[in-house]
C-alpha cells in the first residue's frame, strides 16, 4: 500500500441485437456469470439476495489477487450499480442498458482507484485501462453468444 490511490476510470459499450428486456435477466443473474464470463476472469458468488441488492460475487482475474463486487441498487431492465472492493481495487460500476435502433446498447461504466503500489507500477509499465478493455471484450463477446443461445431455446 501506501502513496495516493491511482484512478481508474473506463467506459466500455457494445450493442446488441436484442431488447433491454432480453438483455436484462442475463445481467441480473449473477448468479450466471461464471457460466458466460470469460474463464480467465474466475468469477464466484459468494452471497445471492432474492431481490438483487447485497449480492456479491468475486472476480479473480488470472494472474491477480481477487476484488468483491456488491451490488448496490438497480433499476430494471436500465441499470446495475456494483461497489468494488478489495485490498488493491476500489470504487464503483455500473451496468447500463440503453434502447437502440439496433437492439440495445450494453455500457460498463467503471470509476475506481487503485490502492496498491505493485499494481500502480505494473500500470506503469502495461496499460490497465488495456487490460480491463481485454476482459470487456471478452465478457461481451460472450454476453451475445449468451443471448443468442437464449434466443434460441425461448
Amino acid at each position: 500500500m501506501g502513496g495516493r490511490p491511482t484512478p481508474l476510470r473506463m467506459i466500455d459499450a457494445t450493442t446488441v441485437p436484442f431488447a433491454p428486456s432480453e438483455v436484462w435477466p442475463v445481467l441480473a443473474d449473477i448468479a450466471g456469470y461464471s457460466q458466460w464470463w470469460p474463464w480467465s476472469l474466475f468469477v464466484r458468488l459468494r452471497h445471492a439476495e432474492p431481490g438483487l441488492i447485497g449480492t456479491e460475487f468475486t472476480i479473480r482475474p488470472y494472474g491477480w489477487r481477487s476484488f468483491r463486487c456488491r451490488v448496490v441498487s438497480f433499476e430494471e431492465p436500465r441499470r446495475i450499480c456494483l461497489q468494488y472492493d478489495g485490498c488493491y481495487l476500489g470504487g464503483v460500476a455500473e451496468w447500463r442498458l440503453e434502447p437502440v435502433c439496433q437492439g440495445t446498447k450494453v455500457i460498463y461504466d467503471l470509476d475506481a482507484e487503485v490502492h496498491d503500489l505493485l499494481v500502480t507500477l505494473f500500470g506503469t509499465v502495461i496499460s490497465l485501462e488495456s487490460i480491463h478493455a481485454c476482459s470487456m471484450r471478452g465478457i461481451f463477446r460472450n454476453l451475445r453468444q449468451s443471448l443468442m443461445q437464449r434466443s434460441l431455446v425461448t
